[in-house]
């Protein structure tokens, strides 16, 4: 097979901590995959991360390290407010890209990737990682082979003293996974805040949603507990489907279990599938699963469904949560 070369525009923490590794562990498994180049503006990080993982080449200049490699991908994980301008210079120049979520902060940024994408007719995809996790993709398994409709989910999102700034680019991400999991966009939502007496701003959230499909939803964010967790209830009328899932850095309920109940009794836990990195926590959160779709659609083709329209409701919903809005509602 011919060789897939891959190249980086970001190296700060969170891609040294999860997208480098999972990356050089894809390339340890498959030959064909070749660690081209990374580029970050802080020259030594980007020598630090090329020679730690395994690239070839390090860049300050994003426009000269493409035009040097011409790589078949390439991997955007700048800072929120930069992902829309950094994605779309790489779209329009041709290249495809899987961009860091969100990639934008609301649908202008969005509309700017779409325009960007056509221009240079390169595909995108948003690097969600919970649509790549086992355990949110044995939960969709299981709920299709119900052969039952899902009628309500409801999703318990907590962490431990997050005190951002803005809440909203972590919070995208159970607001992403619920519409993974219901497999239909969101067609309404109302949003409830509660104010939280702590040394900066911060606040509980409660979303209030219905989906296209008719399924009803309830997502609950708590940035201050003493509880660090993204667990789901999937409910049908005659199946239940309750799962503690994990998220960057194992969380609370780390590897993960997914209960199975069926006519109120319980049927079965089912622990980690078995994988290499079925105790990795960044396997488990999909990490290890979204480069590895990237790199199979750079082979095989993208989907017809475009991620950068698929992510328009979340990061609409996560936008109007950023500004406080009491509602939202598909256009």
């Amino acid at each position: 097979m011919p060789s897939t070369r891959i190249c980086f525009i970001g190296a700060g923490n969170f891609a040294r901590y999860v997208h480098g590794p999972m990356l050089k562990e894809i390339a340890a498994r498959d030959a064909a995959v070749e660690c081209a180049a990374v580029c970050d503006l802080n020259a030594e990080r980007a020598e630090t991360f090329a020679r730690d993982f395994g690239f070839q080449r390090s860049y300050t200049d994003p426009a000269l390290m493409l035009h040097q490699e011409q790589p078949d991908g390439v991997v955007v994980l700048t800072q929120v407010a930069a992902t829309a301008e950094t994605a779309g210079n790489v779209l329009a120049a041709g290249f495809p890209v899987m961009m860091e979520k969100p990639p934008g902060r609301n649908r202008a940024e969005i509309e700017h990737l779409i325009a960007m994408r056509r221009q240079g007719r390169a595909p995108a995809m948003v690097a969600f990682n919970r649509r790549y996790s086992p355990w949110l993709n044995r939960t969709r398994e299981l709920l299709a082979a119900s052969g039952e409709p899902l009628e309500q989910i409801r999703c318990e999102f907590c962490r431990h003293e997050r005190l951002d700034d803005d809440f909203s680019t972590t919070a995208i991400h159970g607001i992403d996974a619920v519409r993974h999991l219901v497999g239909s966009p969101y067609s309404r939502v109302s949003l409830h805040y509660r104010e939280l007496q702590r040394e900066k701003p911060a606040c509980d959230i409660t979303i209030q949603a219905e989906f296209a499909n008719g399924t009803a939803g309830l997502i609950c964010f708590s940035p201050s507990t003493g509880l660090c967790c993204e667990r789901f209830t999937l409910l049908t009328r005659h199946w239940t489907l309750v799962l503690e899932s994990v998220i960057p850095g194992g969380g609370s309920d780390r590897p993960g279990r997914l209960f199975v109940y069926h006519d109120g009794k319980l049927l079965r836990i089912e622990a980690p599938a078995p994988h290499p990195l079925q105790y990795d926590d960044r396997y488990l959160a999909g990490y290890y699963g979204e480069h590895a779709a990237f790199i199979h659609r750079l082979r095989h083709g993208f989907p017809e469904e475009n991620d950068l329209e698929l992510s328009l409701d979340a990061v609409e919903i996560a936008d109007a949560l950023r500004h406080r809005a009491p509602h939202w509602s598909h256009a």
